[in-house]
Formats: structure tokens, sequence, C-alpha cells
């Protein structure tokens, strides 16, 4: 047996390797590009962003590369009559099937590490990639498209070119105060600390606004948010860290007990002073308000936890599924056993999973609902076990 199972624990390990990295550089190709297009990034930022892409891609195609690993395996075990072989010898399916379910919890803990390696360390490192190279970002787009415009469409900048860094004939278009700039170049200073972007225009020519002159330099300040997203602001819930969520819980959690005593004691001096009808006024409907957006951001946090956990452990239920079916179906063609099972995970269980968490989310259902798409596997995957053990 133990060579049976280091047998399996080999191949299982070659096919999920394999698969694993071959998937990540396709979703890091495809995220690299994405962001080259969408935000002109030059080259260098780019091959800069390539180990978080890789942290932020892993968690992607981790449980389908291990459910394209665990059918491929399987399903050539089964078609090559191996099953039979062992079972022949009065060894039952479970006895070789551990060191796969063995696997898939391992893999299943990584994927939580890995979740939380992404929204901590993944995300928030290319968005400081794309935030330092918001001056190489700007100049890319002005050599591409002769143009720019801030995210408020405040400020609008037009060139005739870019050389070595300078802006040649740079026209800038302010909306507040309306007025238009020429010059004849400009260059580029950016200051992280301030957050701010200063283009340097030299023998301008300025008109609108109540003003017309020409000869003199000038300033034009742009806050770096402007151009690229601002990685200091709040992340969202889905990019917090687990000890961020515990911190945010209780905070949300106190405020709201904070404005539903205020409700509570000015409705009781409301009511001793006889004035019931001040229960509706602005103040308390607005604090009733608020309170509902406190408690609608409590559900959403306490969904999280279990959300990230319940996604990390779909590759153990994957496993759970994909290998007995694998056995079941007794082909030795390794696609027809994977597309037998993908095809129902991506009808069915991603379905699920996202009602599960939409309902946890909005507080409709409880925050464990999210785990309804892998009970659901669960319940499939150990049909098909009875199944091969029995026959």
């Amino acid at each position: 047996m133990k060579t049976i199972h280091r047998y399996i624990i080999w191949e299982l390990l070659v096919t999920f390797l394999v698969a694993f990295i071959a998937m990540t550089m396709l979703l890091i190709i495809g995220l690299l590009v994405e962001k080259a297009l969408s935000k002109n990034v030059p080259i260098i930022p780019i091959v800069q962003m390539i180990p978080y892409g890789i942290v932020v891609t892993s968690r992607i195609s981790l449980p389908m590369t291990l459910l394209l690993a665990v059918t491929t395996f399987f399903a050539k075990m089964s078609g090559n009559n191996e099953v039979i072989a062992l079972k022949s010898l009065g060894i039952p399916p479970y006895a070789f099937l551990w060191p796969a379910m063995v696997l898939g919890i391992l893999v299943s803990l990584f994927a939580v590490w890995l979740n939380e390696m992404a929204v901590t360390w993944g995300r928030p490192g290319i968005n400081t990639v794309i935030y330092l190279s918001a001056e190489d970002i700007l100049l890319e787009q002005l050599k591409r498209n002769h143009t720019f415009e801030t995210e408020s469409h405040d400020i609008t900048i037009m060139v005739k070119g870019v050389e070595n860094r300078r802006l040649i004939a740079p026209t800038i278009t302010l909306k507040n105060p309306p007025s238009t700039i020429e010059a004849q170049s400009a260059e580029l200073k950016i200051n992280f600390t301030a957050q701010t972007l200063t283009v340097l225009l030299n023998n301008v020519k300025v008109e609108g606004a109540g003003a017309k002159y020409t000869g003199h330099d000038r300033i034009i300040t742009i806050a770096l948010p402007q151009i690229v997203h601002d990685t200091n602001a709040e992340p969202s819930i889905s990019n917090m860290g687990f000890q961020k969520l515990r911190a945010e819980t209780d905070v949300t959690q106190e405020n709201l007990d904070k404005k539903r005593r205020i409700i509570a004691a000015r409705k009781v001096f409301a009511t001793g002073m006889g004035a019931v009808d001040a229960w509706r006024t602005p103040q308390i409907n607005q604090l009733n308000s608020e309170n509902q957006m406190l408690l609608k951001r409590i559900k959403r946090l306490n969904a999280e936890h279990p959300r990230r956990w319940a996604t990390s452990f779909s590759c153990f239920f994957f496993i759970w599924l994909g290998a007995p079916l694998a056995i079941w179906m007794k082909k030795a063609d390794i696609f027809s056993s994977f597309f037998a099972c993908f095809i129902p995970v991506l009808l069915f269980y991603y379905p699920l999973l996202m009602y599960g968490m939409t309902g946890a989310k909005n507080g409709t259902l409880p925050a464990n609902s999210v785990w309804i798409a892998n009970i659901c596997l669960a319940i499939v995957g150990l049909w098909f076990m009875r199944r091969i053990h029995r026959y």
C-alpha cells in the first residue's frame, strides 16, 4: 500500500503542478494585458506586477487545476482497469482515495492563506506599482493618444509629442476657472509625499477667466488620485484581511449600538415630555437610516469570513466529487471525465455559491449559507463513493 500511495501522490502532484503553473501563467498574462491596455502601464511596471499577479491569479486557478488533476489521474487509473485490479486484491477504493482527500484538505488550507495574501499583499502591491508609476502612465498615454483627461474631467492635457519625458507644445484646458493654457514645452515632477503631480510650463500663453497674457512660466498641480486610483483609500470589505475584518466588525457594531442608544434616549425624553410625535423627527429618521446602513455593513462583514473559507475548501469538495466520478465512469479519456464533472460544477455549484453569498451579504440567509454549494457537492460525491465501493 505504501507503494500505491506514493504512486498516487506523485502522479497527482505532477499533474496538478503542471496544470496549475500553466493556467496561472495564462491568467497572469490576461491580468497584465488588461492593466497595460486599460491604464496604459509601461513595460517595466508590468514586470514589477508579476509577483503580485501570481498571488492574485493563483487563488482562481487553484480549484480548477486540482479538479483537472484528480479527474485526469483517476480516469486513467479506472480506464486501465487498475481500480478493478486493486479491488480484486481486496483493497477498497477508500484505501487508495484517502491520499487524494488529504491533498485536498492541505490545498484548501493553502487556499485560505492564499486568499489572505491576495487581499493584503497581492492587490495592494499591484495598486502601489501603478501608483508609483503615475508619471510613466501619464507620459505613455500622452505618447499614444496625445491627450489626457483627469477622472474628474477638471483638467485636459493635449500635446504634439513627448521627447525624453518632455511635453512638446502642450495645451491644458482647465474647467475651474475656465481657461486654456498653451506652452512651448513642459516637464513633469511627481511628489508622493504630497500626492501631487506638478506640470512645469515654459513660455505660456493663457486665455480665459478674465485674464490674457503670454511669456510667463506657470505651474499646474494635479492630485495623483486623479491619474491613478488612490492606494491609501479605505479598502472594500472583499479586500480586507481577516484581522482588519474583525476590527472593522467591532467598530461598526460599536457605532450601531451607540446610535441605537441615542435613539432610545431621545424617544424616552420625548415620551416623558408628552411629545410622542418627536419620535419621527428628521434627526431620528436620519439616525434610523444610518442604523440600517450600519446593519447592512455588519451583515456583509459577517458573511466575508465564512465566504473565504467556503470558497477555499471548494478544492477539497472538488476532489470529493471528481475522484469517485472519474472512477465510476471507467473511461480512460481524461477530457470526458473532467467535463463530466466541470459542467455540473459550472452550472450548479457556482450559481448555488452565488445564491448563498448574496443571501448572506443581504442578511436574508445566515452567514454560513455560503457553504450550501459545498454541502451539495458533498452529498453528490457521497453517492458516487457508495457506487464505486458497492460495484
